[in-house]
């Protein structure tokens, strides 16, 4: 019998239970993850006073967690290509928990330091292979509503832990262990961080690895022995492939092993990597390397502001545009002594009313997929950030600019993982780890230009700084037209 394309395979057997395993257990990483990204801002200042973190740490706290990110993500692509996603991202999240729930050990500010950039350097495995993953186990029609779904759990976890900081805090724990040093609140708060992933593992751990991991590094036993597996708790235990008239499987653009493997590593990371440089795999992964770069750019590095845009247009009576509210907040606040050490209900709350709107954005993503593309939906939540942002020029009702700056901010969010799926479509199963590890890093790399940029120019130009973030939404708008229209099979 002829062998059988492994996505009609996946097309006969459905999304089924095993799916739903896998599915539930990827958004619980994914919560667990952007846990850790997006938690260790509120964390760090809960923590002020007891670790002695003045606003230099605090930047070098973030900007060494963002380091780690970008050195490390490339590896974890490389390494998800060569044993396996299931395999890496088990590895890595246990070991980012692990680095994880040590640094809310830390006594003093150089050790947590140093640890969280540990949790960096694993973080990045179970961030980038839970999308692929997921992906591998998903019918072609149905990958971008699926991973949008599981990118609910991304809102979710940015209403999570403020509501679990508003919970914990209030008490101030202070369990006394030795001297000086106690188990408070925010060590705690770092703790429930924790509960996602744990649940995730639990999910993952009895599930199999990637068939189609499996026929990319030519093992077309383990590949049957895994769909057999999915048939079982999908079809039913007396359902076997051979039932289905499924006895060999195959897939298109299988990896080539004619080279031998080098055995210095970074020539034998260069030799994998090569490929997506080359033939039509070069021209989608610059388009999403620069997409990814400007998303991330916009939509992560002002997601940090998002909170105090909301406490600033509360505060200041007057009406007036965003960079006049900087300012006169500034002026209100310069002699006004407020205390640096514990995280204020407003600031909690904004970040609640923040996370809200990005489970409204996926939502919005997830009804639009149902009737429109997946190229038409980025270039309409592009447009609306870049309009948005080009309103704050403009609008001065505290309503408006409040709305004008969450839709420049949420949209971009919303649109990194449905821009990931475009790689995961149209690169080949053996390259696909690395494409997204390298556009998640180029994304990565645009947070550290975008923050530094916020630093050095909001005082001196905010007109400026918030229109070249418009200007940079707008060339994604551009980027967004070289997308495929329709999902391409690899």
């Amino acid at each position: 019998m002829a062998d059988v394309d492994i996505d009609d395979v996946f097309n006969t057997l459905g999304f089924g239970r095993m799916q739903l395993i896998i599915f539930f257990g990827c958004a619980m990483q994914q919560f667990y993850v952007t846990n850790e990204q997006f938690g260790i801002s509120l964390i760090t200042v809960a923590a002020r006073c007891e670790l002695n973190i003045g606003d230099h740490h605090l930047s070098w706290l973030m900007t060494a967690g963002l380091m780690a990110q970008v050195c490390t993500s490339h590896y974890m692509g490389y390494k998800s290509d060569e044993i396996g996603r299931r395999k890496l991202l088990v590895i890595t999240s246990t070991l980012t928990m692990l680095t994880s729930f040590i640094s809310s050990l830390m006594p003093e500010f150089w050790s947590f330091l140093v640890m969280r950039f540990i949790v960096g350097c694993f973080l990045t495995g179970p961030g980038m292979a839970l999308l692929t993953y997921m992906g591998e186990f998903t019918k072609i029609k149905l990958r971008p509503m699926v991973l949008n779904f599981m990118c609910y759990s991304v809102g979710v976890s940015m209403m999570y832990v403020p509501a679990s900081a508003m919970l914990i805090l209030p008490y101030e724990i202070n369990l006394k262990i030795s001297g000086d040093y106690a188990i408070s609140g925010w060590r705690v708060l770092s703790m429930t961080n924790l509960l996602p992933g744990m649940i995730s593992l639990f999910m993952l751990l009895p599930m199999p690895e990637s068939p189609k991991y499996y026929l990319s590094v030519q093992k077309t036993q383990e590949a049957l022995d895994a769909l057999e597996m999915c048939c079982r708790y999908n079809k039913g235990k007396n359902v076997t492939l051979k039932s289905l008239g499924i006895e060999s499987v195959t897939q298109s653009n299988l990896r080539r092993d004619s080279l031998v493997p080098d055995k210095n590593f970074f020539r034998r990371v260069w030799q994998d990597t090569k490929p997506l440089l080359q033939g039509s795999n070069v021209r989608y992964m610059l388009i999403v390397i620069g997409i990814m770069f400007l998303m991330f750019a916009t939509g992560a590095v002002l997601t940090v502001w998002m909170p105090r845009v909301l406490k600033m247009t509360s505060e200041v009576e007057d009406s007036m545009v965003l960079c006049d509210v900087l300012k006169e907040y500034a002026a209100q606040n310069a002699s006004t002594g407020v205390s640096k050490c514990h995280l204020a209900t407003a600031n909690l709350l904004a970040s609640l009313y923040h996370g809200s709107a990005c489970l409204v954005g996926f939502m919005m993503i997830s009804v639009l997929l149902i009737c429109l593309n997946r190229k038409t939906i980025l270039l309409c939540f592009s447009i609306l950030s870049s309009l948005s942002g080009f309103m704050l020029n403009f609008v001065i009702h505290d309503e408006l600019v409040i709305l004008a700056f969450v839709l420049l901010v949420v949209p971009p969010l919303c649109s990194m993982r449905l821009t990931l799926t475009v790689l995961i479509d149209v690169i080949a199963t053996h390259l696909r780890s690395k494409a997204v590890a390298l556009s998640m890093m180029c994304g990565r790399f645009g947070v550290l230009i975008g923050s530094l940029f916020m630093g050095y120019t909001l005082k001196c130009c905010c007109f400026v700084t918030f229109n070249v973030y418009v200007a940079g939404m707008s060339i994604t708008i551009l980027l967004i037209f070289f997308l495929p229209k329709k999902t391409i099979g690899n």
